[in-house]
């Protein structure tokens, strides 16, 4: 960087980065597409990181796992090595350690697994979807994004419906970074991590004693390779599990509810023809909204990428936001467009890499049944005011949404 034109950035790790509209956020990303696709920023309490902003690049980045490692963690912010090992799971692992876990609880995940979760998936967004309240201005983001994917996630763990509202706070803390409204660019929530890690470990010994049909008992007897999952394991999975399977999905709900009530026109052609249109209509809300703005790795030597010269033990923060608006990959990027033909290439659940979203069919499951049968009872629903957007770089999300469910006036 140069004297005085390094000083006009605005980092991305920085409050007013992410203190201003969605609008704005795109803009300043773009106007760091433009100065270069890698570019290092300084950190007030920090060594400073290397930001990838360009789409090629932060696929590179993210398929080259042995130079940029996960094992140092996913956040720009440095996490304790004990919080590492004991709350984030899989995804701050490097192979093999990582296929090992991943082996033992994907099948879980697979397209024909999360088939035969359908007709619940079904239950559970149709009750939600009769519960609203008609002519009366309500909030979507509690009432209806949040609603589907904790049932979900709890019913698959076999978490009683009595603990629920406990998991619920617990993982609103976490992804608050235990704070209400302050920026924050790391899940964090201390008291939230220890409740949801303590619950798993005494669920986990129920299941053992006495399985159920659950994915909790699945996972504390299912065997790859002579060895199950530990305790400690176990409860790191279910970390990750209940806040990021539960987070990403709701904010792709709340985003989807938006833009197409800021998009009447899109919206009136994926009713038209709801079968045709949803699944590319889910892939441009993940890739416009991109609930995931970032994810973070570690140059375990020295190297160079998209012309830098990244040194050992750098930091190297792949922002998928601004990649998901890449000019040269995405004509007319900030255009919402449930036609586009490849919005599938977007990088929101991650650049077909080892770290790869192990829930992505589950989550497209979710986001497609909900919409359907809130679209069928409410042909008319639809956003009524701007969303409060929440203060974070790690969460591309949305606090809250005024919603009406009645026709529109």
């Amino acid at each position: 960087m140069t004297g005085s034109a390094s000083e006009r950035i605005i980092s991305p790790a920085t409050r007013v980065f992410w203190d201003r509209s969605f609008a704005d956020r795109r803009a300043l990303f773009e106007g760091l597409r433009q100065r270069s696709p890698i570019e290092f920023h300084t950190e007030t309490d920090g060594p400073g990181f290397w930001s990838v902003v360009g789409y090629d690049d932060v696929v590179a980045v993210s398929r080259n796992p042995e130079v940029f490692s996960s094992a140092k963690g996913f956040t720009i912010d440095d996490v304790p090595v004990e919080i590492l090992e004991f709350a984030m799971s899989m995804i701050a692992m490097d192979n093999p350690r990582h296929q090992h876990l991943r082996g033992i609880v994907q099948s879980a995940f697979t397209a024909a697994s999360v088939r035969g979760i359908a007709d619940r998936v079904r239950g559970h967004a149709a009750q939600i979807a009769a519960d609203l309240p008609r002519d009366t201005v309500f909030d979507f983001v509690p009432e209806v994004a949040t609603r589907l994917p904790v049932q979900v996630i709890c019913e698959l763990l076999g978490i009683p419906e009595s603990d629920r509202p406990m998991i619920l706070a617990a993982a609103a803390d976490v992804i608050s970074g235990g704070g209400d409204q302050e920026f924050v660019t790391a899940p964090g929530g201390a008291a939230g991590l220890g409740q949801i890690y303590g619950y798993a470990l005494e669920l986990g010994e129920k299941r053992k004693a006495e399985p159920g049909d659950d994915l909790t008992s699945r996972l504390v007897s299912t065997t790859v390779d002579g060895e199950t999952l530990t305790p400690t394991e176990f409860g790191s999975f279910v970390i990750l599990l209940i806040t990021a399977g539960y987070e990403t999905t709701r904010q792709a709900l709340a985003w989807a509810l938006h833009l197409l009530s800021e998009h009447p026109v899109q919206k009136e052609l994926l009713l038209a023809d709801f079968p045709g249109h949803i699944d590319n209509t889910i892939d441009e809300v993940i890739r416009f909204a991109s609930p995931v703005p970032y994810m973070r790795r570690t140059a375990t030597v020295d190297t160079e990428t998209g012309g830098a010269h990244i040194a050992a033990g750098d930091k190297v923060v792949m922002w998928y936001l601004s990649a998901n608006h890449d000019e040269n990959v995405f004509d007319d990027p900030d255009r919402f467009d449930i036609t586009r033909p490849n919005a599938g290439k977007h990088l929101g659940f991650g650049a077909k890499d080892i770290h790869h979203c192990l829930g992505v069919n589950l989550a497209k499951l979710e986001l497609r049944v909900m919409l359907e049968e809130l679209f069928a009872a409410h042909p008319g629903l639809h956003a009524v005011g701007e969303p409060e957007l929440l203060l974070s770089a790690f969460v591309s999300g949305i606090a809250s949404l005024p919603a009406r469910a009645g026709d529109r006036p």
